[in-house]
């Protein structure tokens, strides 16, 4: 089914070059630029899935672009599969743009009548969670292409792909521009032939946090005293992705009713005997290390759960933990309220990425339990590799995690030196980029 969708983006690329002409035969819409008009910047990525990392990044980037083009000379568009769960993030001006999981026609359109685009998910070029995703981002530069559009991806991280994808990805994305968020993506970005330089995040802008008192306000309200130190625990099911299509899954599920497992239409996660065991011993290690290091520490802790589906690891983590704990989920609290809580932490282990960025704006030492180049590149950037560095396959998690958070708790002002050192050079590169994009646009 992803050879299919890669076929049919490529028909789409083919056919998007004469768009112009068949608008003017009333054949669809195309939207060209002119001086008198506005610039129609279209921001293409994974939104409205309540994911805290990616709706921040967004969000950081509309204001970036108002602030570097003037926002009376832009009229921005975000493509998010649900306008409902972006409500309050954006100014009026913006406009929300729905989308299916099955894009193809929607992203055509969307990319005919904008003169721009920039490509806002982070994972942009990878197989890890889903070739459909990065099909998303490829369709969207190759049409763009095509059409003799300027196209950026920002902050963006190449990774592992199929062959097939890495294909795809080689043709349709030769005219975009890559603005990387690490030298390790870069060095992979080039190894596709593909141009860019490195950069960094785009959620080191997000400044939309609330404020310390609602935090802890927020907190208090979940049984923290208000005096012990907070230890933030983001985790996740690493072992369910990629989410692949299956018609034979989809059918069956018709028939049976059984539709275990689906993401979304024909869509399902990965699951197996191995994968569920797998899951069980990540949250088993990471709960026996999190419980040794309580034993020894008065800290209060807080499960995060950064995206929609991260829901079910919380409440699995939370009956493993030995004593009571807060519990902040994305599906029931917006962007703001989760980056005000981890904003608010004294340390932090994490599975997800966007946690260690959005905690490290508040210079919260970090353990990264990680599952792919994202976390890990980030802690080699800082520096961190060595102590703080786990990952979800480890056997000896437990063991490992608890020394982990006893070093970073042993060196934690040295550790939040390092941070705002390190997050001021994040930013500006963030003022660079933003100036890169107004001449490159």
């Amino acid at each position: 089914m992803d050879r299919v969708l890669c076929l049919m983006i490529r028909i789409l690329v083919f056919f998007s070059r004469f768009s112009k002409y068949l608008a003017r035969l009333g054949i669809g819409s195309y939207e060209e630029r002119s001086p008198e008009k506005k610039l129609k910047i279209l921001l293409a990525g994974y939104n409205g899935a309540r994911n805290t990392g990616s709706d921040v990044r967004v969000v950081a980037i509309a204001r970036q672009l108002k602030e570097v083009f003037g926002a009376d000379r832009i009229q921005i568009t975000v493509m998010t599969l649900d306008p409902g769960t972006l409500e309050g993030y954006f100014d009026a001006d913006v406009t929300l743009l729905p989308f299916s999981s099955f894009y193809p026609l929607h992203l055509y359109r969307a990319c005919c009548t904008h003169h721009a685009a920039i490509l806002c998910e982070g994972s942009t070029l990878k197989s890890t969670f889903a070739n459909a995703l990065t099909l998303f981002m490829c369709e969207a530069a190759g049409i763009m292409g095509a059409q003799k559009k300027p196209c950026i991806a920002y902050g963006s991280e190449i990774g592992m792909m199929e062959p097939f994808l890495e294909r795809a990805a080689r043709r349709l994305c030769r005219d975009t521009y890559f603005i990387t968020r690490t030298d390790e993506s870069l060095t992979a970005l080039q190894k596709l032939g593909l141009k860019g330089h490195a950069g960094t995040d785009t959620a080191w802008l997000y400044d939309g946090a609330i404020p310390a008192e609602e935090a802890d306000r927020l907190l208090k309200a979940q049984g923290w005293d208000g005096q012990k130190p907070l230890l933030g625990i983001a985790v996740i099911n690493p072992f369910c992705w990629p989410v692949r299509a299956s018609l034979w899954k989809w059918l069956k599920g018709q028939f049976t009713g059984n539709l275990s497992g689906q993401y979304d239409k024909w869509y399902f996660f990965s699951d197996s005997p191995e994968r569920r065991q797998a899951q069980e011993m990540y949250l088993s290690g990471m709960a026996a290390g999190v419980n040794a290091f309580l034993e020894g520490h008065a800290y209060f802790p807080v499960l995060i759960g950064m995206e929609r589906l991260d829901e079910k690891p919380c409440r699995d983590m939370r009956e493993r933990l030995a004593g009571p704990c807060a519990m902040f989920l994305s599906g029931d609290c917006e962007a703001s309220v989760m980056t005000g809580i981890l904003r608010r932490l004294s340390e932090l282990v994490t599975s997800r990425y966007h946690a260690a960025v959005l905690s490290m704006a508040g210079a919260c030492p970090v353990v990264a339990v990680s599952m792919d180049e994202r976390l890990d590149n980030i802690m080699t950037e800082l520096s961190f590799e060595n102590a703080e560095l786990l990952h979800v396959w480890d056997r000896d998690l437990g063991t490992a995690l608890c020394g982990a958070l006893e070093g970073a708790a042993a060196h934690a002002e040295e550790i939040r030196r390092h941070i705002r050192l390190q997050t001021e050079r994040y930013r500006e590169k963030l003022d660079g980029m933003g100036l890169f994009i107004k001449d490159y646009m």
